[in-house]
């Protein structure tokens, strides 16, 4: 192991400073993926953190490095020790690197790390992971930077953890421009956020309804039962109001009173003195069966998506319509 120190040049301006909180503001416009550096420390103590300071720095001979603020706890252990290791998280992870983060608790609770050289902890399931060999230790301002030689590493397809303006996010392949039009008589491309919108919405409804015709189920029944469901005691005009937001149309009362006529519904007398409906035992096994359809209509329409794609596409409908 060699210690050496970066050689500085002088700043255009001698002596200049910058307010703290405005330059690490610029430093977070840079997005960067998320690791979990560990190594071990005296008497083989697990030691693990959370760090976004890691990149690439040769091929040949395969190298990396991260940086490690002076004032952290874990500095001797990273100092002393031959051997670290960089895992880089997937999409999935946040709440390790959570974890990894805070102070006070036993970062390695509940996990089973394997060991790499020197008994270091090797974390399971990350999108990446470099096992490396102490090779340089620099002196870099306020951080020490440390230098790694790789020894093994491997990798996996998964979608990565991104940090980016001090938030995380998930990274979202661009699509491909696309020109083409739907066809010479509409105005409408491809590339309009109305139309993937209710192109999806249409393609998604259409399967979920295919399954419930399937088992029998109509799309009014589902509304009903699926509302009811939520928040039991709900007087008709409520039902027909919330499905009317929900589904852009209302159910009729003659659907009620069909379900009602099947066992699955039954009137009980209010609070404020209107007829509420409510759910029979028969009713409630019904909204199992139908929150199983639709849970097998999600994972037909999410296809090929992965987890962290899904996890993205919620939140950005959500923000959407809120």
């Amino acid at each position: 192991m060699t210690t050496q120190t970066a050689v500085q040049t002088a700043p255009a301006k001698a002596g200049a400073s910058f307010d703290g909180r405005a330059l690490r503001d610029a430093f977070g416009s840079f997005a960067t993926g998320v690791t979990i550096v560990t190594t071990a420390g005296p008497d083989n103590v697990d030691i693990g953190l959370t760090a976004n300071s890691f990149s690439s720095v040769s091929l040949d001979p395969p190298m990396v490095l991260w940086s490690l603020a002076r004032t952290s706890l874990n500095m001797d252990a990273f100092r002393s020790s031959g051997h670290f290791a960089v895992h880089i998280l997937s999409a999935d992870q946040e709440a390790l690197s959570g974890r990894f983060a805070s102070k006070g608790i036993d970062r390695f609770e509940g996990l089973a790390p394997e060991r790499g050289p020197d008994g270091i902890p090797l974390l399971q399931d990350c999108m990446a992971r470099f096992t490396c060999k102490l090779a340089y230790q620099y002196e870099g301002g306020d951080h020490v930077i440390f230098v790694g030689e790789i020894v093994e590493f491997s990798h996996s397809a998964r979608k990565p953890l991104v940090f980016h303006g001090g938030r995380y996010g998930m990274l979202l392949p661009k699509q491909a421009a696309r020109s083409d039009a739907l066809d010479e008589f509409s105005n409408l491309s491809s590339d309009d956020l109305l139309y993937q919108v209710s192109n999806a919405y249409f393609q998604t409804r259409q399967k979920v309804i295919e399954k419930l015709e399937d088992n029998r189920w109509t799309a009014e029944e589902y509304a009903v039962l699926s509302i009811i469901g939520r928040e039991d005691g709900l007087c008709v005009p409520e039902i027909v109001a919330r499905s009317e937001k929900v589904r852009g149309q209302g159910v009729s009362a003659a659907i009620v009173q069909k379900l009602i006529g099947r066992g699955l519904l039954h009137e009980v007398d209010s609070d404020d003195g209107q007829v509420a409906v409510r759910l029979t035992p028969a009713g409630r096994a019904a909204v199992l069966e139908l929150i199983a359809i639709r849970k097998s209509s999600e994972a037909d329409v999410q296809g090929d998506l992965d987890p962290s794609e899904v996890q993205l596409l919620k939140h950005l409908l959500a923000r959407l319509v809120s």
